[in-house]
């Protein structure tokens, strides 16, 4: 995973910084007049300028000010979060390094939600004390909610320990340092190389300026499109399930939407239900199913919702499958 996220990082900054000036540099010959008026070149100008803003407050705000933010929630939880006893249901060992002695693992939890609900929760963290066994199946911990649902974490185990990774941040400074020198350094450079007495107006579309920064652009609104996407949807889920209600649903229809995620097929199901207040409603809920697990899918019948208490149409189901498989 690790090597995964370092070669589609490296890959995405040869796209966008060595490949548009390679590319310009061999394909475009030294321009002797000038390529647009000057109102056209002004408009380029600001336009490549304004990109390269958003580029950088973009990474300045994802690799720093939203890790000092969720830093400053979590000891905010510790200080006032809302207690609960919670039951380790599951626990699998991810990864051991003998270096440290410590056990990356998953484990899954069972305690009740803001509005005292029961549910399960799964979670992957750094056990640094293997040796205690503290989270083997069977056993209880004692974890901490959020009294703000508005925010994440939702829920922290007690006495949990937040520190900057010191190699991470260190990669994160000098990325950061690297955009800040390599952006004026860009504009000087080929102003020095193409302006002569023509200013600006040697910027096209395709020009490097431009273009390196289009091309960081479009990668972000990938991420923010597809990657994020996916997250954000998992946020939702897991706000509604810290804050929500639960009520006993009936199933409509259980079928298969036509989108496959990694080869795995989305489930829609429509339920109805009463809500705490005794009025119904009719809900879509979907979710990517493992193909394995299709024949255990529960198909009619009831079934455990939860749901938002503001906007009930919005539920998710924690229990989609008959059976453990």
């Amino acid at each position: 995973m690790k090597f995964m996220i370092i070669f589609w990082t490296l890959y995405t900054l040869a796209f966008c910084i060595p490949f548009p000036i390679f590319i310009y540099l061999m394909s475009d010959e030294m321009a002797l007049e000038p390529r647009n008026s000057l109102e056209v070149s002004y408009v380029y100008l600001v336009f490549s300028l304004a990109v390269w803003l958003y580029v950088v407050v973009f990474f300045i705000n994802n690799l720093f000010l939203k890790t000092i933010k969720e830093k400053n929630t979590i000891n905010a939880i510790l200080n006032s979060g809302i207690p609960r006893e919670a039951k380790i249901i599951d626990y699998k060992l991810i990864k051991y390094n003998p270096k440290t002695n410590i056990n990356i693992i998953q484990i899954v939890l069972s305690f009740q939600n803001l509005r005292n609900i029961m549910i399960e929760h799964e979670m992957f963290f750094h056990d640094i004390k293997p040796q205690e066994k503290r989270f083997e199946t069977g056993k209880t911990v004692k974890v901490l909610l959020n009294p703000n649902p508005s925010q994440q974490p939702y829920f922290i185990l007690s006495g949990q320990k937040t520190k900057f990774n010191n190699t991470s941040l260190v990669i994160r400074v000098v990325f950061i340092l690297f955009l800040l020198v390599y952006i004026p350094g860009l504009y000087y450079y080929f102003y020095e190389r193409e302006s002569f007495d023509f200013g600006w107006r040697f910027l096209t579309f395709m020009h490097p300026i431009i273009f390196s920064g289009v091309m960081f652009l479009l990668t972000i609104l990938v991420y923010q499109l597809l990657v994020k996407r996916i997250f954000f949807r998992n946020s939702k889920e897991e706000r509604i399930l810290f804050t929500g209600r639960n009520a006993q649903a009936e199933i409509i229809s259980v079928s298969q939407t036509g989108l496959l995620v990694n080869n795995q097929p989305q489930v829609m199901f429509q339920v109805s239900f009463k809500d705490f207040k005794g009025k119904d409603h009719i809900a879509v809920y979907k979710s990517i199913i493992n193909l394995l697990d299709m024949g255990s899918l529960k198909r009619q019948g009831t079934v455990e919702v939860v749901y938002d208490e503001n906007t009930p149409e919005k539920i998710i189901i924690p229990r989609v499958l008959t059976k453990d498989i």
